[in-house]
């Protein structure tokens, strides 16, 4: 995986690189809210795009964990999985999930389910 960090640019990561955006969330709370966000093509089906969607952001998490120094001790994270947009452009995100590190932490180890954003297939998989 390839971090790239994109803090005020406007930049379409593609998968197998994310990209890092932070934002000082003080005096909400004492950290950034880092979102880290990739665009995912289509894989063979809607079933298996999903799965593979799913690990992605199952593998930004771990990688989150692996570099905790990289971070500020109460940072929160955002992870955003969505399409590029060659498949569609509105509603591109597909999956929004994350929280503290504890919480990346249950999603880098399958301990927490990740959901897919209601919709996030609508006309994209046809027969």
């Amino acid at each position: 995986m390839n971090p790239i960090e994109t803090t005020g640019t406007d930049i379409e990561v593609a998968w197998d690189s994310f990209g890092i955006s932070r934002s000082d969330f003080r005096p909400e709370w004492n950290g950034d809210l880092v979102n880290l966000f990739s665009v995912v093509q289509l894989q063979k089906d809607e079933c298996s795009t999903e799965q593979f969607m799913k690990e992605c952001v199952r593998e930004i998490a771990c990688w989150v964990g692996d570099h905790r120094e990289q971070f500020g001790a109460e940072d929160r994270f955002e992870i955003i999985i969505g399409w590029p947009k060659s498949v569609r452009m509105t509603g591109r995100q597909t999956i929004k999930t994350g929280g503290s590190y504890d919480d990346l932490i249950a999603i880098g180890s399958n301990d927490s389910e990740i959901e897919m954003r209601r919709g996030w297939s609508t006309d994209i998989f046809t027969m």
